[in-house]
Formats: structure tokens, sequence, C-alpha cells
């Protein structure tokens, strides 16, 4: 992410400024809100319903990362409206939101991946009850799960979250455009429904098939976003100029 913000700094002129309300912006909604509509909703009455069916499930799971994300993004660009540049600023907006999303989801558990494997091929478990203390029931299963996934079921993760960060990239251009065009307000509704489809895909290829072609299909969503994305970013661009 770091990386995409100084590329997208010195291509495109976006300002730094963005790349860090997408930093803030992604727990906040995410994290926080999201979360709290998840305690009303999913663990509510609804509850069973959503639990009895995937595609329920994939659908809820979704929508709700799709109406509070983009939302997250429509409020950051109104607030950033009066300080923007040009289109180069959806870009580094959208590298600190994939970004956040990124290292809160991905990195620190493969963080903690490392240090759990280290220990233990340093001591075995009682290296570990040494650096947590008594391993209970949750911690021995995750440990054995840990122990006999393969190493390079590992890289998917890291696939998954390179095409999360185009999706990202890409829909936080939608969002840009829904703010700064008077006439382009469709594409704020737009990146909803695009992204609760990118989750449901997800969510729904993953109970079905095997990893990589769920990976496929994520990657084809990616691409087809992203070549939107480039249209509208252009459209952008040139009104700017």
């Amino acid at each position: 992410p770091l990386g995409l913000a100084l590329l997208f700094r010195r291509r495109t002129g976006g300002r730094t400024r963005f790349f860090l309300l997408g930093c803030v912006v992604f727990p906040l909604f995410a994290m926080g809100l999201e979360a709290q509509g998840h305690r009303l909703l999913y663990y509510g009455v609804w509850s069973q319903a959503l639990n009895s069916s995937i595609w329920l499930y994939a659908l809820y799971g979704g929508l709700m990362a799709g109406i509070f994300e983009e939302c997250g993004r429509w409020v950051a660009f109104r607030l950033g409206r009066r300080w923007t540049q040009g289109p180069g600023d959806a870009l580094m907006y959208g590298a600190g939101h994939g970004g956040a999303e990124s290292f809160l989801l991905l990195g620190m558990t493969m963080v903690n991946n490392v240090i759990l494997s280290l220990t233990i091929n340093r001591g075995g478990l009682p290296a570990v009850e040494e650096l947590i203390g008594p391993i209970p029931e949750a911690g021995m299963a995750a440990i054995t799960s840990l122990a006999v996934t393969p190493a390079a079921l590992y890289l998917w993760g890291a696939f998954e979250r390179i095409t999360a960060m185009v999706v990202q990239i890409a829909l936080s251009v939608l969002v840009y455009a829904a703010v700064t065009r008077k006439s382009g307000w469709y594409w704020f509704p737009a990146a909803i429904l695009l992204h609760a489809a990118v989750d449901v895909t997800a969510v729904a290829a993953g109970a079905f098939l095997p990893i990589p072609a769920t990976e496929a299909l994520l990657a084809a969503w990616a691409a087809a976003l992203a070549l939107l994305a480039r249209r509208v970013y252009l459209q952008e661009k040139w009104k700017k100029s």
C-alpha cells in the first residue's frame, strides 16, 4: 500500500492526505459501524434465516460491506472535496482504504502466524505456552490448523489481497466521480451493488469451488472493475484538464 501511494503520488499528483483518509475510514466504517450493524441484524431475529442458506448469508454480507464501505468512501470524498486536485486523489484514497483492509485483515494475522510458527519450530507447544500461557482448546485447534496447512496455500491470501486492492481502488474512482460530478450520482449506488456482487461471489464460490477457481473469479471481477474505473478516471482527468 505504501508503495502504491508513492507511485500514485508521483504519477498522478494524488495527495497524501487522501491516502491517510482512506486508512482511517476503512476501520471506522467497516470494523466499527458495520460491526455494530451486524450486532443488530446478524445476531438478532434474522440470524437463523441467514445461517440456513449460504446464498442469503452471502447476499447479506455483501450488501452490508457495500453499504458501509461505500458510504464511508462517499463521506470521505465529500469532506475532501474542497482539497481535491483531480482523480489521482481517488487512487490515493483507494490505496489507503484497501491498504488498511489488507493490513488489518491479513497482515496482522500473517505476522501472528509467523511468530507462532517460529515458536513451535524452536520449542514445540511448551515454547508456545511460555509465550502466551496455557493453550485453550480453541488455541490448540488453531495451532493444529496452522501446522497441517500446506505452505503454498498461504500464498493465495497474498493473491487475494492484490485483487482486493484493485477492487478497492476501482470503487474509489467510481465514488469519487459520484461526488465530483453533478450528473454522476449513479456511480454511488453502482459502487454499492458492484461491491456487494464481488463479496457475494467470494462467499458463494468459496463454499462450492476450490480456492484457485474462487480466486480466478475474483481476479476476473477485479479486471472488469479496473477497466470500468480506468474509463471513469480518464473522463475525470479530461474534465480537470
